[in-house]
């Protein structure tokens, strides 16, 4: 029988990496508010942790943006800088463990009251993330949606930080991972959180054998336009898209990115609803439909 199985993981070093180059703010998706508030409750960082952060930011730009050395060796490895080691010069290694080492009590503070929380969403998640019966109706929708045959796999889902307001996810690990900011959200919102690790499951093993090449040939290899566009069809089907609201009950989404408003939106959910209807994968006309919806909306290249 096909299935996918979640392990949900919670890894001190996972944590403690995605802390530091989240504070480095090294990449345009580090989030902003989550630093604001670790310093508001850390207090005032020295001019070495400063320049340790500046120095780590330099480090990072070096490397791939996603499923670099840096993700396996602390999210997948279990000697983290050995496995480090292997990828960085010694110049670079040193430096990493140097900044680790200086910025390991601000983090271990933060750790600390964090952990409780994690552990709590640990427990909800693993009553809840593999009802066989819902992800049997999943795969089966996005193996047609994305002309897929998923058979048994397995995705690690490693729980990290956040902020009461914000949750978020990343596939930016391995393929077989995703990551779930979720410590400080509340456990009430166990649905949309459940949406988020659909969304960030597509991007991981459904979207790649055929749909993502699909878009790269449609556009001719213009990864910008490649990139949004996939991100707008995912999003249309989870969290808060047709397979969210669907069935796990999630309230539509007013707008399904930041640059997408309230009337494209809807065009968009309805266009994959009738994809989703009708049993058919997603395909050049689908591609054209919308393009030309995002194209009225002037956005992200699209004129």
């Amino acid at each position: 029988m096909n299935t996918i199985k979640f392990n949900i993981k919670i890894s001190k070093w996972a944590n403690f990496y995605f802390f530091i180059q989240n504070l480095s703010e090294w990449h345009f998706s580090n989030r902003k508010d989550y630093n604001l508030f670790w310093r508001k409750t850390l207090g005032t960082f020295s001019t070495q942790e400063e320049d340790a952060l500046k120095r780590f930011k330099k480090i990072r730009l070096k490397y791939p943006q996603s499923k670099s050395c840096f993700e396996k060796a602390f999210f997948s490895s279990e000697n983290h800088f050995k496995e480090l080691s292997k990828t960085l010069p010694i110049e670079e290694f040193q430096a990493v463990k140097n900044i680790f080492s200086l910025l390991e009590s601000k983090f271990t503070f933060l750790y600390e009251k964090d952990l409780p929380l994690l552990n709590c969403w640990q427990e909800e998640l693993i009553k809840s993330v593999n009802n066989q019966k819902l992800t049997d109706i999943i795969l089966a929708s996005l193996n047609t949606l994305y002309k897929t045959s998923i058979q048994e796999k397995e995705i690690h889902i490693y729980l990290l930080f956040s902020i009461k307001e914000h949750t978020g996810g990343s596939a930016n690990i391995d393929n077989q991972s995703i990551g779930v900011e979720i410590s400080r959200h509340s456990l009430e919102n166990i649905k949309y959180v459940l949406g988020i690790i659909w969304h960030e499951t597509i991007h991981v093993i459904f979207q790649n054998q055929y749909f993502y090449p699909l878009l790269m040939d449609y556009f001719s290899g213009k990864q910008s336009r490649v990139d949004f566009l996939n991100e707008v069809v995912t999003a249309s089907l989870f969290p808060k898209g047709m397979l969210g609201i669907r069935l796990l009950k999630n309230k539509p989404s007013s707008k399904l990115l930041l640059d997408i408003n309230t009337k494209k939106t809807i065009e968009i959910l309805n266009l994959t609803k009738e994809y989703l209807d009708q049993n058919k994968y997603f395909n050049k006309d689908y591609i054209k439909r919308l393009s030309l919806i995002i194209k009225r909306h002037n956005s992200h290249g699209f004129v």
